[in-house]
């Protein structure tokens, strides 16, 4: 998987790769991408490839992530037949 955001940092478009992904989820219109430049700024893309504003979404602005982290490496129960 790879990805352009801007950094506003860098002030140009950056390329990334999952490495650079903190954290996903399914935000109110969407599914939301957390992520974290080299440069350390962090930013969120929603799912048009644009800059999220997540400061008013609260499902958004709550989530950590290490709680994000920790949900996406929790196991998923199978049914076994």
């Amino acid at each position: 998987m790879m990805f352009s955001v801007f950094c506003p940092i860098h002030d140009t478009r950056v390329l990334m790769t999952r490495r650079n992904v903190v954290s996903f989820w399914n935000g109110p219109h969407g599914p939301v991408i957390r992520w974290k430049c080299t440069c350390g700024h962090e930013g969120f893309l929603d799912h048009n490839g644009q800059t999220a504003d997540c400061t008013d979404c609260t499902d958004c602005t709550d989530r950590t992530a290490e709680g994000v982290q920790a949900a996406a490496v929790a196991p998923v129960a199978s049914s076994a037949s």
